[in-house]
């Protein structure tokens, strides 16, 4: 299966044309739209989301990744197979958790590009054909590259984000934190949330954080918008307090 990983949202051609390339170049593979609206034009908050995602890939599927501010610039495309999976997308750290989340990982740096090249679409132009390449076994044009040629800044990124990294339709803060133990302590702008196990466990209106389907801590409002009640966006900080850390 091919999974689509993007910002690209679904209004203007961007995301159907992308897919169109993969779906005219690998038409015996499922193509799934995972996400299309990842955090617009910010690889790294795209990055800590993507890694808590691989729970939905199975060993053989390939993830076209593009979220991609630097298109056109000198930065590279990559290929990352980590433990089964491949992601296809621009080395500017989108794929840096999944990188050290992952056992067995090898990087390859894509040499080839079409004749007529996109200066701003590299999504559709190199990304997408690449990615068809992976899900149907066929060679194209690049060379390995060691670990430590990856995307220098992404290096010094924490191995956990604390801030809000996504929010969802509902207004729930989604950061790039693991789910918190049952006595830490959360607050957003200097707001104090207690912890439930899900939105049916607090009232109607009543702030609360989680731990989410997919791992994260996740911040949300039973009925209501957590986004406009802390007036976070994303980015905003999120102090976590663990409960051994906290004053008697």
């Amino acid at each position: 299966m091919i999974f689509i990983f993007s910002d690209f949202g679904l209004n203007g051609p961007y995301s159907g044309t992308m897919r169109s390339v993969l779906m005219r170049n690998a038409p015996e593979c499922a193509v799934c739209d995972l996400m299309v609206d990842a955090p617009d034009r910010n690889p790294k908050a795209s990055s800590y989301l993507l890694a808590a995602l691989r729970r939905e890939f199975r060993h053989g599927d390939v993830v076209l990744g593009v979220v991609d501010p630097g298109v056109g610039s000198a930065r590279k495309g990559i290929v990352v197979t980590a433990d089964g999976v491949t992601y296809v997308g621009p080395d500017n750290g989108l794929f840096e958790m999944v990188i050290r989340k992952s056992d067995d990982v090898q990087l390859r740096c894509i040499d080839w590009q079409p004749e007529n090249l996109s200066a701003s679409f590299h999504g559709r132009d190199i990304f997408a054909p690449v990615t068809a390449c992976v899900a149907t076994g066929q060679e194209f044009a690049c060379h390995d590259l060691t670990l430590d040629q990856r995307y220098g800044d992404a290096m010094a990124w924490a191995d956990e984000l604390d801030e809000v990294i996504y929010i969802d339709t509902y207004g729930n803060l989604m950061t790039g934190l693991r789910a918190c133990g049952p006595d830490d302590t959360v607050a957003v702008n200097g707001q104090a949330v207690p912890m439930a196990r899900t939105f049916s466990d607090v009232p109607v209106g009543k702030p609360f954080h989680y731990g989410n389907s997919i791992g994260l801590c996740e911040i949300a409002v039973n009925c209501g918008r957590a986004d406009r009640l802390f007036d976070a966006e994303i980015g905003t900080k999120v102090c976590i307090t663990p409960a051994n850390l906290r004053n008697p």
